[in-house]
């Protein structure tokens, strides 16, 4: 069937169909196996045939036509597997390094927010009266305790607390009034 159907002074489109519709259903159930994808399994089919149909004058007619055929079909299953297998490959890349940069786009807004909310707050509290400024600075920025204050300005520690108090009632005022 293959000399007959193959001749090379047979350019007969008759030909061409005859031969699709006898081995389509093999080779669709034979790319099926390993291909799940109906549209893939069509393409890799049809693109069998258009490639002997138009390397028909090479063909090797010692290799019986469904043999060749089903080679050919096996052959680019394993083709269209090893490119999904790839792209997998990337996609799966692609995906991490979007991950990773918006990582860094996160870490780095939030960085921003925090330096402009820090800037927000030391003009806040340069705004503050002197005394208030400056024990809140010693409790806040530098860590001391409210006694330790106390003992460094020669102050109470209630008017440390006080003071403390004050400035955090400005700057929550000022904070979220500004948001």
């Amino acid at each position: 069937m293959s000399e007959k159907l193959l001749h090379k002074d047979n350019d007969s489109m008759a030909v061409l169909e005859s031969m699709f519709t006898t081995f389509y259903p093999v080779l669709a159930a034979y790319c099926n196996k390993y291909i799940k994808d109906e549209e893939a399994v069509r393409d890799i089919i049809q693109d069998i045939f258009l490639n002997v149909w138009e390397n028909r004058h090479k063909v090797d007619f010692s290799i019986p036509l469904h043999s060749y055929l089903l080679k050919l079909a096996h052959n680019r299953c394993m083709n269209y597997l090893q490119r999904l297998k790839i792209e997998k490959h990337y996609l799966q890349n692609a995906a991490m390094q979007l991950l990773d940069m918006e990582m860094q786009y996160d870490h780095l807004f939030d960085q921003l927010v925090a330096n402009a909310l820090e800037e927000q707050i030391e003009r806040i509290v340069e705004r503050l009266p002197e005394q208030c400024c400056t024990i809140f600075r010693k409790s806040r920025f530098e860590g001391m305790s409210h006694q330790e204050i106390a003992q460094d300005m020669n102050i109470s520690v209630r008017t440390v607390e006080t003071q403390i108090y004050r400035a955090l009632k400005v700057l929550k005022k000022e904070v979220f009034s500004e948001r």
